[in-house]
């Protein structure tokens, strides 16, 4: 599977941008490769993940889920991406995270739209103080009043990386990814 970013705000892969590349390809309608492989191979990793790296394979389920929704796809396909996600949709932290917006928050489109150079920065090895809001969450979310939730505008890239990293983030995308394609949680 290739080493690990470890060291990064969001651990991934080594071949992360490869892996995005072609999962891209399948959420713009021009796949390069098998789209059914391409979301049993993230369901597979997904199940197999170290718990620092189920971050990163649930943003890749987010970012196939348009496919798995509209893209017809092959027997089972489905059912396997939803029983991947449905643990993870039910963890939560323990309460102790008093944020109040997460990056799961953003519409998952416009996340999806610049997802990959967002995930540039967040595996970008530190350090990350250098790094710009803008570079963490789309554009709008930075506009005052954008989506009547001010709050993006008003963290820093340091809040912004916080978001990134809450123990709540991985399930809230995975409960998105879930809304995506019109499953339940339970």
């Amino acid at each position: 599977m290739g080493s690990t970013h470890t060291s990064t705000a969001i651990p991934a892969p080594a071949d992360w941008r490869e892996l995005f590349s072609d999962w891209d390809s399948i959420r713009q309608g021009y796949p390069y490769v098998d789209e059914d492989e391409a979301v049993r191979d993230c369901v597979r990793r997904l199940g197999a993940a170290e718990p620092d790296l189920v971050p990163f394979w649930t943003l890749g389920l987010l970012m196939l889920a348009p496919q798995v929704a509209f893209g017809g796809p092959g027997p089972g396909v489905e059912d396997e991406f939803v029983a991947a996600l449905r643990p993870l949709a039910h963890r939560d932290d323990d309460g102790s995270c008093t944020h109040g917006w997460h990056p799961y928050d953003i519409d998952v489109d416009e996340l999806l739209e610049q997802l990959p150079e967002i995930l540039e920065a967040l595996t970008s090895p530190p350090p990350l103080d250098g790094l710009l809001p803008r570079e963490l969450v789309p554009e709008r979310c930075l506009e005052e009043g954008a989506d009547g939730e001010s709050e993006p505008v008003s963290l820093s890239a340091p809040d912004l990386l916080a978001r990134w990293q809450c123990p709540r983030t991985a399930p809230g995308f995975a409960r998105a990814a879930l809304d995506y394609v019109f499953a339940t949680v339970d």
